[in-house]
């Protein structure tokens, strides 16, 4: 990522400043992560179903013999293979989320400041970001796939131990997929609220604006500590008020963004 000045190329009078607009979070990108994630346990509640369960049948509700390892083993390998299969839904949305960001601000430099980045804002910039993002997101969605592997294991073995009904088995493991379905929403929601904060920074800070406004989604699902900092002025490196001292986007489900200032 080459750095360079925004306020070098607008040439506005010395000693005022300019207000972009930070770019936030796209709706439509929560929404295809969760349902990347979703495939996750929708496949795997199937095949708890399809083998697991039809092994407790067989057993008669576990009443001779404990489960053995090869109840899991195929549920294991779908487990495999549906977390494959998300991470590079989830590289598409965050690939795609890199490029409209890109051009996003490209378009804000444009009409606010009346100048074409096109020459020193570039995709290649963000890369290393991507590849971070990625690296991180894969390791949330495969812990997220063996969790819900080992809760099923979990509540099967320990059936076995008490005597637990067929019935009262298929309560608890639906209870579980439910409990990490809730789990993969915020996961959705984190991360993608994460990796847009990331860009708003790099793309800023390439472009040597070291101070921002922190501004809110203005909704009612705004918490009311991020509702105190709306319009406060920070650093880039500097502590906030927010959770952990955070920027916008960065605390757990966080929808706020900074709103870069250019200073001439």
């Amino acid at each position: 990522m080459t750095p360079y000045s925004l306020s070098s190329l607008a040439q506005r009078p010395k000693g005022t400043r300019a207000v972009l607009t930070g770019i936030e979070e796209r709706a439509g990108s929560v929404v295809a992560y969760r349902k990347a994630l979703t495939a996750i346990l929708q496949g795997m509640a199937k095949e708890t179903r399809d083998s697991v369960i039809a092994e407790l049948r067989r057993d008669r509700g576990l009443t001779t013999d404990a489960p053995g390892d090869s109840w899991f083993r195929r549920l294991r390998t779908v487990q495999r293979q549906l977390s494959s299969e998300a991470a590079r839904m989830v590289e598409n949305i965050l690939r795609l989320d890199a490029k409209r960001h890109t051009e996003r601000f490209r378009e804000d430099a444009r009409r606010t400041l009346g100048i074409d980045l096109a020459a020193v804002v570039r995709e290649e910039d963000l890369v290393e970001a991507i590849e971070t993002a990625l690296s991180r997101n894969v390791a949330l969605i495969t812990s997220l796939g063996e969790d819900a592997v080992n809760r099923v294991e979990q509540i099967v073995y320990t059936a076995g131990t008490n005597g637990t009904s067929l019935k009262e088995v298929r309560a608890q493991l639906q209870n579980a997929f439910s409990v990490t379905n809730s789990r993969a929403e915020l996961i959705a929601q984190d991360q993608i609220s994460k990796f847009n904060s990331d860009l708003n920074r790099l793309r800023q800070q390439q472009a040597g604006i070291t101070k921002y406004i922190w501004k809110t989604s203005a909704d009612e699902r705004v918490r009311s500590l991020h509702q105190s900092l709306r319009g406060k002025e920070y650093r880039w490196g500097q502590p906030t008020g927010a959770e952990q001292g955070l920027p916008p986007g960065q605390p757990v489900r966080c929808r706020c963004r900074a709103d870069p200032i250019v200073e001439f």
